[in-house]
This record gives C-alpha cells, sequence and structure tokens, in this order.
C-alpha cells in the first residue's frame, strides 16, 4: 500500500518533460518579451510608429480584435462561405490585435508590440520592435464587426472579431 500511494504522489506530482520544456520555452519567450518591450510614454510611441495608410476597402481594420478560429478555404474564393464557417476550428490559443489609426499597435498572445503596415495588394506585415516582420496575411474582408485574413501561402482563412 505505501509502495502504490509513493507512486500515485509521485506521478502526480511529476510533469512530463515535454510539458516542462513547454513552460521552460513559454517563460523564456515572456521574459524576452518583457525584455524588449518596456512601457512607453505616449511621446515615446508615436514617434515609433509606422505609417498610416491603410488601403480603401480595410478602413474599418483599426480597432481591437480577437481570434475566433479558422477555416480552410474549401473552394479557394478567398471568401468565408456559410459552409465554409460550419466547420470552424476554434482557436486553442488566445489571438489578439490591436490596430491604431497611426500604424502602431499590440499583436497576438506575447502582446508584441510594435507596428503594422497594409500594402497596397491588402497584405498585413506585423514588425517588432526589433523592426522584424511578422507576414499576417491578406486582408480578405473587414466589416465593423469581423476580419478575415487569408493565411500567407495556404488555404486557410482567419476570423477575428472585434472587442
Amino acid at each position: 500500500m505505501t509502495i502504490v500511494v509513493a507512486l500515485f504522489v509521485t506521478a502526480a506530482s511529476c510533469k512530463s518533460k515535454s510539458q516542462k520544456d513547454a513552460e521552460k520555452y513559454m517563460n523564456e519567450i515572456e521574459k524576452t518579451m518583457k525584455e524588449n518591450s518596456p512601457a512607453k510614454t505616449d511621446d515615446q510611441q508615436k514617434t515609433n510608429s509606422g505609417s498610416a495608410a491603410i488601403p480603401q476597402g480595410t478602413e474599418n481594420i483599426v480597432g481591437e480584435w480577437e481570434l475566433v478560429g479558422f477555416v480552410n478555404d474549401i473552394n479557394d474564393n478567398r471568401q468565408v462561405d456559410e459552409v465554409e464557417r460550419k466547420d470552424l476550428k476554434q482557436a486553442t490559443y488566445k489571438g489578439y490585435m490591436k490596430l491604431n489609426n497611426d500604424g502602431s499597435g499590440l499583436f497576438t498572445t506575447a502582446e508584441m508590440e510594435g507596428r503594422y503596415e497594409v500594402n497596397e495588394k491588402k497584405f498585413l506585415n506585423w514588425y517588432d520592435r526589433a523592426n522584424g516582420r511578422h507576414r499576417v496575411g491578406t486582408i480578405i474582408s473587414v466589416t465593423k464587426e469581423e476580419l478575415h485574413i487569408k493565411e500567407p501561402g495556404g488555404y486557410g482563412l482567419f476570423i477575428w472579431k472585434r472587442i
């Protein structure tokens, strides 16, 4: 009986190596993000923000967005059809974007401070504080309630809702 209890306590208190590695990795990312994204004053924010060129048809992009999920664009028509929406895969992580009029904002779970640009082809790029580019995707549709972004090089469409 003592051996069974000891094994149970040991098993319950131990995490798998992959869980420990994942937690360590996430803690390192969080630490790096905190080190590289110190709080900034409004004046500092204004001097480090990108351009505010927003292409026609994407004017509603400014605001706060939460990732709802992902659908496959099965007919590759660059739209979220009702059939595709029925197969919506819920996001497995909390995606967040705050896009400001001046091109500044915050992006995704790490709250990566930086800036964004939407080019003439409606492709959304995110630039972190070190000016590293992160390809988000092509804006397919943006309304007052939803933002649809086609993943780069794939058939997936990300659906964001305004919060």
